[in-house]
């Protein structure tokens, strides 16, 4: 079963940390007038070279399928092998509030900017994904249409999905300064494993792709040996993010602040994502959510429309397409942890 309420999935990970032997810690992320909110964390030291991370709900809603696959995967902890680490909604407010973004409206895997964002494209489409009436919702959409056409397919998904630092009510906002999420992982990692030398990092999504697709995108650009490292492990082709080919990359990567957090150490990471709707469909949904978002109360959850919108978008309503899921989310890290075994 996966639970679609934060309290109920944070408590069923907390026994499960537990009931694996695993220590754990929590580092409350309050925001609006909810103060209840918390990132877990549930660790266990095994070898000081290797360690295995898991994270879930950097994107908020997307945290319930990942939740419920940390869950399984602690039900079942090999002995021996490397340390371990499972974060548990890296974004406590997104996940509770079924947003994609924190409190802040930050995008989490677009936060960790050094210097400002330029993204001068975004502009063309504001008005389309981040409507001020009702009546721009359909404006907008021929705004977005005109500048698709003038600057071309490739530049549209760059413009749209890349991050931006610009509109502080818009999708996809970068933020201008680190994240105390982003904050409270690095201390973590520098706290408990400051001398580990090789990481693997799986990071689970949900709504981008085909449906019950798996996608598995990889940093190619930091490590340009990860594809061929990963398609040992996996026995499948990965994601390699090229604008030229069609797809886009983003600012400001959550595994950049690991990165940073842990410079010494040698960093796999592969965010697997699994496909629900189609693209239109998730984009209206985070349309409707983030307009609705800007006008309700702070602190309120959203309609019921507007929750069941974002629900079917990152966690179907779907038996199979949750077991699928779930079921791969298990097999990756299975796979990852027999990998460091043999390292």
């Amino acid at each position: 079963m996966i639970e679609t309420d934060y309290f109920e999935a944070r408590e069923k990970f907390e026994s499960a940390a537990d009931a694996a032997g695993l220590r754990t810690m929590r580092m409350r992320v309050a925001a609006e007038n909810q103060a209840d909110l918390f990132i877990d964390f549930a660790f266990q030291k095994r070898d000081p070279d290797r360690l295995l991370v898991q994270l879930s709900g950097v994107h908020g809603i997307e945290g319930y399928c990942g939740s419920a696959i940390q869950r399984q995967v602690l039900s079942a902890i090999p002995e021996g092998g490397p340390s371990l680490l499972f974060v548990h909604a890296v974004n406590p407010y997104g996940m509770a509030n079924y947003r994609r973004a924190n409190g802040s409206n930050v995008d989490l895997n677009r936060s960790f900017n050094l210097k400002p964002v330029k993204n001068d494209d975004y502009h063309f489409f504001d008005s389309y994904l981040n409507p001020n009436s009702r009546f721009q919702f359909y404006t907008g959409k021929l705004a977005a249409a005109f500048a698709r056409l003038r600057i071309g397919e490739l530049r549209t998904r760059q413009a749209v999905a890349s991050g931006q630092m610009d509109f502080p009510h818009g999708i996809f906002f970068t933020g201008k300064e680190i994240q105390r999420e982003v904050q409270h992982l690095q201390q973590i990692l520098l706290s408990h494993f400051p001398a580990v030398k090789n990481v693997l990092c799986l990071d689970i999504h949900t709504g981008l792709g085909d449906w019950k697709g798996e996608m598995l995108f990889v940093d190619h650009d930091r490590e340009t040996d990860s594809p061929e490292f990963f398609e040992k492990i996996f026995g499948r082709k990965m994601n390699v993010p090229d604008p030229e080919k069609g797809s886009y990359s983003i600012h400001g990567r959550l595994s950049d602040a690991i990165r940073a957090a842990l410079p010494e150490a040698k960093l796999r990471y592969c965010l697997q994502e699994f496909g629900t709707l189609k693209a239109s469909a998730v984009l209206n949904a985070l349309r409707e959510e983030n307009y609705e978002w800007r006008l309700r109360p702070a602190g309120t959850l959203p309609s019921p429309a507007v929750k069941q919108a974002m629900l079917d978008s990152f966690l179907p309503d779907s038996e199979d397409w949750r077991a699928h899921c779930v079921g791969l989310g298990i097999a990756r890290w299975k796979q990852s942890f027999a990998s460091l075994l043999r390292a």
